[in-house]
């Protein structure tokens, strides 16, 4: 998938309309100043893509998306972004594989409603994060990268770090499964606990009922009468039901043909549509066929029009070449003649100058002679004024050079002296300097042996911090793990309380009369207290567990008494229970309680001291229960009854369960489910004490747990203080250690120094010694030089006399014969100047008459080429009238082949309206259908109920008894009446349940149908289990391969972002694999780092850059939203960004928010952000290659 384009209005600063267009394969580059909302272009990709925390899109509430409004415009309704991908390759979820394009749309109104399109269908946000599941694109991938996000990814915590490599490996998806797995496990654990409080209850109902069943056999002779009317009421009830069922029968199946005749229907409309689906594909490529010979033609025709407008131009050229030559061969020709006539004239020249050169070499001849013998003469005088000349020179010369090394000797003493003291000031200042620096070494030998020991003291408190710290980190594991104990514990606890109070509120062992009267008054809380309903009895009183026994002869016959505050409610409670068809219930109004009556004085322990009443009970329960009394040696029961005997009416119980009165002995386990819910009562007070015992503990486990936290807490920051301190004697000791060495070092310079000005001074007095001896020598010869040049300048100067003399006759001669030489040179030079004039325009005539032949040649050539270019020209004329009107025809065959798609077009989108309104009709076919369905197997349901309950009570079938009735005349309500009133009176002959085997045949089924759920509950538990543990095979499969992947490619993008260094990812220490988390460690080249927060900014920034590109290189994101990133790097880090991304541009999209004009280099695609007018952000866009296009 690639983002094609987003479509943004009224959020934040994009007050009108705005519609960006992305470049699919390439770079887009977001520029513009601080403020103008560039960054609101990613926070609406975010906000789009299901982002709900504020935080993230730099907002308050929800609601501040919404454009807030300026000095001109008014606040937005609403806020949407409409994001558009294409998706050529179907690679998205299947439902939508089937698109080229996907567009994802969220709205959100002022009122707080939000609304979630794909492809304008409302879909739910879950739906909008499926379709992104594992792409790396949403609030935690990632694909949407701002600046701030960088510093996060490096100083986050690694658990939270993890997340970008879970994305990368694809195991989101599968965490969520997890969780919703691990949901459930837990909703089916109290699920299953609950069904098993039922099944116990129900349990020992079961047992209360099999005795009531063994009566109510005894009995079965009285119910004969009863028996055949109930008959005759399911038989005909029955056959009303059937009557109901086949009238059902006929609408479902009328319904189920209208469904099958809307489906051929619905098949008919699809195959049409695969037909026209075949013929648009058809079609299309027949389009794409006809439009490229329609290209190759329109190529054709342009290439003709280029090679006529080419011929055009070269007839041109060649008539201009053509007229140009003409005029060149006029001009040539007059210039040969111009040549012709000047040759003459100069050859004429020519002889003249010949003669006159004759007469000046005769007279240059003479003079030549005379000249030669003065030249001799003045020779041989200059050759002795020479010799004098010469060693005056060298005199002089030896002379200087003594004079100047006299000087240079003076001087160099003079230097040396100098140099000398120097040299001794030096050696002063150089000595003092090495007593400094040895006191300076000997400081810092001792600042490191005191800094060496600190540090050990430091490292021993370390040791001890971390014992201590592992010892309170293994405390704090064991209280919570006692904590996680206590409350599973305590959740166990309230599961079964709340399990018991289900079970109570469903009054289950008590008779269905009381148990459907009570449920009727509390699904009536109205009716409840018009009639004065407080409860059961058992609601009122408890009893011990073991005395539970005891009392149960007792219990068993008043635990279901309902409770009522007025005696004149019975009236209305009568019609009450006649209008539901209730059995026998037992009442006790509270207006009318006996007074407390005195206890008779019995060996033994009365009931009503037994038994707990709430009020208003109290007194009542014990004048009650005053006569009734507990023996509880069992040994002597029998004869301690007897001889404590009262006269009195009396009851004696005993703690086996033996009821003693003066009419009757009850002997055996008294069997009724209603005393189990004093059981019940009692498990609910002793399960909550034991609750409220774990809470206790829980609260107090919880502040031990948070006071050892607070200890870990300050140990952990003394631990850290105790680090800082140790890092920073390690840098103090570190720049000692190097103050050290640089003192050392400078201590062996000095004395290298001092010994080396030792050396020069011994060195400058030995030159000083020889210097002075040689500035002796040259002051003598300088004193013998001086006299022997006196001598030889006089000698030089006489004869420098003669020379003068002898040379002013030479010159005389040499005069003359420069004269005439002079004249001789300009007459020899006029000479060749003319010869070398004939021969130039003989040469000129030659070349000439070579270029009058070329331009013949060049004229016929350009007059054949004229010829061919008209030739050209006509043929092309010729032919391009029938390409023109070839694609002419071309076009319309196009334009017809169009025309017919989109009216095919038309015709698919007409019939997929139609299989639509099919579709809706076969779904609302099918509800209705369903619903006639429902009615059916309902009838059907109670059918059976009949049929079984017809088969239960007789062996005659249901016909069978309806021929022994007048079914015309049977009245179906009539009969109930009469057989509720046959029930009534069987109900006052004893107290018998007749309904016993059916309430036994029915909770024998639903104990069945509970362990069978128990059986179901527990094989889910088991399933989820396995799939919980699959889910976890495979992501840590999964997360450890990209973890190997990513770790290897973060080694060598980070190496190529530093140009060296090392990095790695390293998994914090955890026993489960899927809850490490993930931590950087990264070593730029040439320094060495104990934490990662050390680094500066722009290497956080690489960093983080590094594990962002790492990622991309296993498994890259559709699109990448680069928010400033570059801000922190300079110029040469963001080169090496940039290449970075041009080289991922390949396999994703990238859009960058960036100020750095390199990183805007390599876009393919520019869009500037302004505000022309405040509060409203616009956008204009450059694509670079048409920029160029247009800049060339």
């Amino acid at each position: 998938m690639r983002i094609k384009n987003i479509k943004v209005s009224g959020f934040k600063s994009f007050c009108n309309p705005v519609n960006l267009q992305f470049k699919q394969h390439g770079i887009t580059i977001v520029v513009g100043p601080n403020g103008c909302g560039k960054s609101n272009v990613v926070d609406a990709i975010r906000w789009v893509l299901g982002e709900q925390r504020v935080k993230n899109l730099r907002g308050g509430s929800m609601e501040d998306v919404i454009f807030a409004g300026s000095s001109f415009h008014k606040p937005s309704g609403m806020a949407e972004v409409s994001l558009t991908f294409s998706n050529p390759k179907g690679d998205t979820l299947s439902k939508y594989a089937d698109y080229t394009e996907i567009a994802v749309t969220r709205r959100l109104y002022r009122s707080g409603e939000s609304v979630y399109m794909i492809n304008k269908t409302p879909v739910r946000l879950k739906d909008v994060r499926e379709l992104f599941m594992d792409t790396g694109v949403g609030g935690t991938g990632y694909s949407i990268i701002e600046q701030g996000r960088v510093g996060e990814i490096v100083s986050s915590k690694p658990s939270e770090r993890r997340t970008l490599i879970d994305d990368a490996a694809g195991i989101v998806k599968f965490r969520f499964k997890r969780e919703t797995a691990e949901k459930r496990l837990e909703e089916t654990t109290q699920n299953l606990l609950r069904v098993t409080d039922v099944l116990g209850a129900l349990s020992e109902q079961e047992d209360g009922l099999k005795e009531h069943v063994e009566k109510a056999e005894k009995y079965l002779d009285l119910q004969e009468q009863c028996a055949q009317l109930e008959r005759q009421h399911l038989a005909l009830s029955l056959h009303h039901v059937s009557i109901n069922e086949d009238k059902a029968q006929e609408l479902v199946q009328g319904h189920q043909q209208q469904q099958e005749d809307l489906q051929n229907e619905k098949s008919v409309v699809e195959t049409e549509m695969e037909r026209l689906k075949l013929e648009q594909t058809q079609r299309v490529t027949k389009v794409d066929e006809r439009r490229e010979r329609l290209f190759q033609k329109e190529q054709k025709i342009q290439e003709a029009e280029n090679q006529r407008e080419l011929e055009k131009q070269n007839l041109k050229n060649v008539s201009e070449q053509q007229h140009g030559q003409e005029t060149e061969l006029a001009e040539l020709r007059q210039n040969l003649t111009d040549r012709e006539k000047e040759k003459v004239e100069i050859e004429l020249r020519l002889k003249e100058l010949a003669e006159r050169l004759g007469e000046l070499q005769a007279k240059l001849v003479n003079i030549e002679e005379l000249r030669n013998k003065e030249n001799t003469a003045l020779q041989q005088a200059s050759e002795d004024a020479s010799v004098l000349q010469k060693r005056l020179l060298t005199v002089h010369t030896e002379l200087t050079n003594q004079t100047n090394q006299k000087n240079f000797l003076d001087e160099r003493l003079e230097n040396l002296t100098e140099r000398q003291q120097r040299l001794q000031d030096q050696e002063q200042s150089h000595r003092n300097l090495l007593q400094e620096v040895t006191i300076q070494v000997t400081e810092n030998e001792e600042k490191m042996q005191r800094i060496r020991s600190q540090k050990e003291e430091l490292s021993s408190k370390m040791a001890e911090y971390e014992s201590t710290l592992s010892g309170q980190q293994a405390q704090l594991t064991e209280t919570e793990t006692q904590l996680e104990d206590l409350r599973y514990q305590h959740s166990t606890a309230q599961s079964r309380i709340e399990s018991l109070h289900q079970i109570q509120t469903q009054y289950e062992g008590f008779s269905d009369s009381v148990k459907i009267f009570m449920q009727l008054m509390q699904e009536e809380p109205g009716k409840k207290k018009k009639l004065g309903v407080s409860g059961l009895l058992a609601d009122y009183i408890s009893v011990s567990e073991e005395n539970l026994k005891a009392v149960s002869p007792v219990m068993a016959e008043v635990l279901d008494w309902v409770v009522i505050e007025r005696y004149s409610n019975l009236t209305e409670l009568e019609l009450f229970c006649k209008e539901h068809e209730l059995g026998q219930l037992n009442f006790i109004t509270l207006d009318r309680l006996p007074s407390v009556t005195k206890e008779l004085t019995t060996k033994g322990t009365p009931l009503s001291e037994i038994l707990d009443f709430k009020a208003p009970l109290k007194e009542w329960g014990k004048s009650f229960f005053s006569r009734i009394t507990l023996l509880k040696d069992e040994k002597n029961f029998w004869k301690e009854s007897v001889e404590n005997a009262p006269e009195a009416p009396f009851e004696w119980l005993s703690s086996s369960g033996i009821r003693l009165t003066n009419y009757n002995t009850s002997i055996g386990k008294v069997q009724s489910g209603s005393l189990g819910f004093l059981q019940r009562q009692q498990q609910i007070v002793d399960v909550e004490k034991y609750a409220d015992d774990l809470k206790n503990k829980l609260a107090k486990l919880e502040i031990e747990q948070e006071t050892l936290r607070k200890k870990y807490e300050i140990l952990k920051q003394e631990q850290e203080s105790s680090e800082e301190e140790t890092r920073k004697l390690e840098f103090e000791l570190l720049s000692c250690n190097k103050e050290l060495e640089h003192h050392q070092l400078e201590e062996r310079r000095t004395q290298q120094t001092v010994s080396q000005i030792s050396q020069d001074s011994a060195s400058i007095e030995s030159e000083m010694e020889t210097s002075r001896q040689k500035e002796n020598t040259a002051t003598s010869s300088i004193k013998t030089l001086e006299v022997e040049r006196t001598e030889l300048e006089e000698k030089t100067k006489e004869a420098q006399e003669l020379i003068l003399e002898q040379q002013s006759r030479a010159d005389v001669c040499s005069e003359d014969l420069l004269t005439h030489r002079v004249s001789l040179t300009e007459i020899t030079e006029q000479q060749k100047n003319t010869e070398e004039t004939v021969d130039r325009l003989r040469r000129e005539s030659s070349e000439i008459e070579l270029r009058l032949e070329q331009l013949e040649k060049s004229r016929n050539d350009a007059g054949i080429r004229l010829d061919k270019s008209r030739k050209r020209i006509t043929e092309i004329d010729g032919s391009f009238a029938g390409m023109l009107e070839s694609r002419t025809i071309m076009k319309l065959e196009l334009d017809e082949e169009i025309l017919l798609h989109e009216q095919k077009s038309e015709e698919q989108t007409l019939l997929t309206q139609k299989l639509q309104e099919r579709q809706g009709l076969i779904e609302n076919a099918v509800s209705v259908s369903h619903q006639e369905s429902l009615k059916l197997t309902e009838f059907r349901i109670q059918r059976e109920q009949l049929e079984n309950q017809i088969t239960e009570i007789t062996d005659k079938t249901s016909e069978d008894i309806l021929a022994e009735m007048d079914v015309e005349t049977a009245d179906l309500k009539k009969m109930g009446q009469e057989l509720r009133g046959l029930k009534v009176r069987l109900n006052t002959m004893g107290a018998v349940n007749l309904s016993a085997p059916e309430e036994y045949a029915a909770l024998t089924e639903r104990i069945d149908f509970l362990k069978s759920q128990s059986d179901d509950l527990q094989k889910a538990m088991d399933d989820m289990k396995e799939t919980i543990k699959d889910i976890n095979i495979e992501s840590r499969r999964r997360f450890s391969e990209m973890y190997e992947l990513i770790n290897e490619n973060f080694k060598n993008v980070f190496s190529t972002l530093f140009e060296g260094g090392e990095a790695k990812l390293v998994l914090t220490e955890s026993e489960d694999l899927l809850s490490a988390g993930v931590d950087i460690v990264a070593q730029p080249p040439g320094k060495k780092l104990q934490n990662i927060n050390l680094l500066s900014g722009g290497e956080k920034a690489l960093t983080a850059i590094s594990l962002i590109f790492a990622i991309f290189l296993v498994k890259p994101s559709p699109f990448c939203f680069l928010d400033e990133v570059d801000a922190p790097l300079d110029d040469v880090n963001v080169v090496r960004f940039t290449g970075l991304i041009t080289s991922l541009s390949y396999d994703s999209q990238f859009i960058i928010i960036t100020h750095n004009k390199k990183t805007m280099e390599i876009g393919d695609l520019l869009y500037g952000v302004t505000m022309e007018e405040p509060g409203i952000s616009k956008t204009v866009s450059v694509e670079f290659n048409e920029a160029s296009r247009l800049i060339a």
